[in-house]
């Protein structure tokens, strides 16, 4: 496993343990698991739509390329 692998696996790690302490919290304080759940995705769809319309690959492949 070269660096950026290493460096992409502790990243999803770490996005992980935020996403569950952040349900565990969110239903701990009286909000349904169903609610956190539509919440999450809402975020997750509108992320989509601003790296699409961001052109946030076409920036990183320009940067990575100098």
């Amino acid at each position: 496993m070269n660096e950026q692998e290493k460096d992409l696996e502790k990243c999803e790690q770490e996005l992980f343990e935020e996403l569950l302490s952040v349900i565990l919290f969110l239903n701990n304080n009286g909000i349904p698991l169903d609610n956190v759940k539509e919440m999450i995705l809402m975020k997750v769809d509108r992320a989509f739509i601003a790296y699409e319309e961001n052109k946030i690959r076409d920036r990183f492949s320009e940067d990575f390329e100098k």
